[in-house]
This record gives structure tokens, sequence and C-alpha cells, in this order.
């Protein structure tokens, strides 16, 4: 059997995927090597990990929340999520992390075969009790039935805990944005992802008293392979031995695990198989007396337009410094600006909004005639485009209408979250067929984080030649076109927009709709 010894990456997937290695008995004898640019490298260090250092605020598992739900159109991923999320529920990741709000997942007036087959799939989940009545474990207030179809806007509103909008002229704008359809989930909810991943590193750094783990803080630039030249005329596959890092050093091994999430492409061509996107996230500052009152409230994802929003914690205040240093303040370019800024500094909570789309490609060449669309080299670019975040305060004003004290108030924060995409929004976890002792575990598409409990057991069933029904859904695929490129259909937004492209167009200036901005992206930051 084939021993992993060094996994690349520290995100929600390689977190998960080490402990199982560790925790099974059949690599009782297995030392792992992890490496990330972000890990504790002395003892010391890793003492103090939980107030020094925090996972990674780059990859798309570290962030203020990520919503956990069994909400799948296909009925595979929604019985996994089921049962990662019972681990939600019974603790995982650490006290007060997850959260069970509901979920209202909508579309627009044409309706989505997604939120239809979501619907009926949660609906036979066996652990739901139907026509119950359920109680917030948040609030201890009565929720009604678990799930509850919606049919109008009025309906999202009220299932959602929003208050009526007043603009009668904006009732196009709001069906839109708000959804005509959908279902309201109440037994889905989020999880506070930083918190978890670091409560789940923790567990991991536990290892290193037994020396059968050991960390090396560094970036891998590229693979090592054996020949370092592979010949092509020849029918011998080469091997992967390990990787080198930024600093030129290396590290040899006789089986690499790649997780490096939106990072892969640029270390393998993947091209037509994955690519990284661009999602805006933005942090709408509260006081303890509005998260209060917000906190109750469902996550509200709206399939059509990928806009989606998720209540705050108050046992949790805002997100981690670390997760901010990769954030951008909202730049202050005016004296008018400058003050609503400055007034944002005394809130102690933050509402999320961010959008699940189609988002932003970062076209890197990595070859004389090969382009991918690669995460940006670290730091990554913070800031979105003041264009992609336009819509958002759009939804942000549908939301809150004014004169809601929330409808107008300026994001603290913003930044762009960056997936790795595959064709099918399958999960990407398979041996690499033309190179020996490389594995590959990516391809997260938007959605791997609620799995965090329960993948890496999953990776390990795939590792050893097990993995029955998802060895199928995450194996090596054929290379597909753009135009093939169709995602799970749970995406909303357009197509192909590029993330420098979108920089340099002028603010305030929307060319057409859909885009970044669109009919909802006039209004002023």
């Amino acid at each position: 059997m084939v021993q992993p010894n060094l996994l690349v990456g520290a995100a929600g997937t390689t977190v998960s995927t080490t402990l199982a290695v560790l925790e099974s008995p059949l690599y009782s004898q297995t030392r792992v090597t992890l490496v990330d640019p972000d890990l504790p490298i002395t003892r010391k260090q890793a003492e103090e990990y939980d107030h020094a250092y925090r996972p990674s605020s780059h990859t798309a598992s570290v962030d203020s929340s990520r919503i956990i739900r069994p909400d799948y159109a296909n009925p595979a991923y929604s019985r996994l999520a089921a049962e990662a999320q019972e681990a939600w529920r019974n603790g995982f990741g650490g006290q007060d992390v997850y959260h069970e709000s509901g979920l209202a997942v909508v579309a627009g007036e044409k309706g989505s075969h997604y939120v239809e087959a979501a619907c009926r799939n949660v609906e036979n989940i066996p652990s739901h009790s139907r026509g119950g009545e359920r109680t917030s474990v948040e609030t201890g207030v009565s929720k009604g039935k678990d799930v509850e179809r919606l049919g109008s806007t009025q309906e999202i509103r009220k299932a959602a805990g929003l208050t009526a909008h007043s603009d009668r002229d904006d009732e196009g704008v709001e069906s839109e944005l708000l959804g005509c359809i959908g279902y309201i989930n109440r037994t889905s909810g989020w999880a506070n992802a930083e918190g978890a991943l670091r409560n789940t590193m923790q567990r991991l750094l536990c290892y290193r008293q037994t020396s059968r783990l050991i960390l090396e803080r560094g970036q891998a630039k590229q693979l090592l392979f054996s020949p370092s030249e592979p010949d092509t005329n020849t029918s011998i596959k080469p091997s992967v031995t390990g990787v080198v890092l930024s600093d030129f050093s290396q590290l040899e091994a006789d089986l690499t695990i790649l997780a490096t999430g939106a990072w892969t492409p640029s270390l393998l061509d993947l091209q037509g198989r994955l690519q990284a996107t661009g999602q805006v996230v933005a942090y709408l500052p509260l006081t303890a007396a509005e998260a209060q009152e917000l906190q109750a409230l469902p996550v509200l994802l709206n399939l059509s337009t990928g806009y989606f929003v998720i209540p705050p914690a108050l046992n949790a205040s805002s997100p981690s410094t670390s997760l901010f240093a990769n954030a951008a303040a909202q730049p202050a370019k005016g004296k008018e600006e400058e003050e609503e800024q400055q007034a944002a500094k005394p809130y102690t909570h933050h509402l999320k909004f961010a959008r699940h789309a189609h988002g932003f490609l970062n076209p890197t060449p990595i070859a004389l005639s090969t382009t991918i669309s690669a995460s940006p080299s670290l730091p990554s670019p913070a800031a979105p485009p003041p264009s992609a975040l336009r819509p958002i305060r759009t939804f942000q004003r549908t939301l809150f209408p004014a004169p809601h004290p929330l409808s107008r108030r300026p994001f603290s924060h913003t930044r762009l979250c960056w997936y790795t995409d595959s064709p099918t929004g399958d999960f990407l976890i398979t041996y690499h067929p033309d190179y020996d002792g490389l594995f590959l575990c990516t391809g997260g598409s938007g959605h791997g984080f609620k799995f965090l409990p329960v993948l890496g057991k999953k990776v390990v069933d795939v590792l050893r030649g097990q993995g029955g029904e998802w060895a199928e859904a995450w194996r090596w695929r054929e290379r597909v076109s753009k135009e093939e490129w169709m995602g799970d259909g749970s995406r909303g937004g357009e197509r192909g927009e590029v993330l420098e492209e979108a920089m340099r167009r002028k603010e305030g200036v929307i060319e057409a709709r859909g885009g970044s901005g669109g009919k909802w992206g006039k209004e002023k930051l």
C-alpha cells in the first residue's frame, strides 16, 4: 500500500485528509509532512497557534462563515452533506461553531432545476421529521416545518424575516434579487469556517508530539520529477518525487498529495479540467444590538443571481484580523466616504454578503502556448472590482430598504475568495494518470468546506482504491472546452469575466446589462 507522506496545502481538504491518514490504523507507521506558507514551524509557535496564527486567509475555506447544507440537486452529494451535517450538529469544529439558522434557497421568475431538485432531496432525507415543529437552536423560538416551499417574493421576504419593501418602483429589481420561487430548509445553517479550521488544526497539531507530523512553512512553486525532464517518447511514466519551494529548497516524498486549491493550476497543467475563479465577498459592520436582531434570520441564497447573505452570530465577533489582513478596507476617496469609513470602526459584528457565481477569471500563462485561470500569486489582490460591488450594494438595499439603518451603511472590508472550479462541479480526487507518486485532492468548486468532518475519510478510501461511487464522481476527466464548462447548475451571473479587465473598467460606468454591474449596478459605492 502506498504511504502518503507529503501533503501540500493547509486548507480544509488537506487538514481533513491529514487527520484521516494519521487516525487510520492502516497508516499507523506513516509520517506525514504538511507544507503551507502559514504554518507554525517552531514548538512555541505551535503552542501559541490559537492566538498568534490562523489558517491561511488566502484559501476559500477560511472565512467568517460558510453555508452548511444538504441542499443539493445531486442526491449523492445531498446524502454526504447530511452525514457531515450530523457531525457539525454534534460539535465538530468546536463549541458554538455551527449555527442552524435555516437556509432559504430561491430563484428568479424563470425558476431553477437545481432549486426544485434540491428541495425534493432535502424533503427525502430520513433524519428530517416531516410535519413537525422545530425550535431554533439560536433563539428557542418555534421555526415551523422543516421544509416549506415559497411561491412569491412576498413569501420569500416573510420566510427570510425581512421587512416589506416600501418602494413599489423597484418591484422588478426586488423580485430578481430576492427571487420569486424557492423554499426554506430550516435544518440547514452555517459554520464559523475559520474557527472550525483552526480548532481542527489544533487536533492535528497533537500529532507533532508523536513525531508523525512534520510541519514545513513554505510555498510550493513546482513539482519535482524523476527523471527531471520526462521523455514523452517513452511509455514509462515519470514520477513526482516531491516539490520545490519558493526558496528553492526541495521536499522529497514517495507520494505527494496536492491539495493546493486555486493555486493547483499554476503547479500542474489542468487546462480544461480545473480553473480558478474569484468570487466577491463584502462585510457590513453591525452593532451588538443589530447583530442580536439579525442573528435569528436564515441564510438567503439566490441561485439565479448568485447573491447570498449569512447572518451574524452573537458568540462570534468580527472575522479575525488575519482574514481582514487579506481583505481590503473600502478606500476613502473623498470627505464623505472617509467619514463613512471612520463611522464603521466602532462596530463589533459583521453581516456577510457574497456571490456564488461563475466568478472572475485570471488568465495566467504557464507555457508558451498555454494559458489557464489561476489564483494570483500571494498576496492576492484584496479588493474586488468596484463594478462587482455595486450590485451587492443594491442587494443590501433591497434586503434593508430605507429608512432602515443598514440600507446605505458602507462595507468595512471586501475581498476576493478564490474557488477551484471543475467543469461539472465535482471534486478532483484521484491519482494523476500520467505521473506516478502524485495524488490530486482539489476542485472544491466553492462547496467543499461543509464536508470537512467526512471528506478526509472519503479521500483515504479513494487512495486505497475503495472509493466506490466517489472514486467515479471525483475521477480524472477528459478536457472540455469553455463552451462545455457547465458546472453543477448552482451558479448565477455572467460567464467569462476577466479580473484584469474588470479592474480597469472605469468606475461608475456600466457598459451593458449583466456582468459585474448589470441593471443593478448604477449606484455609488
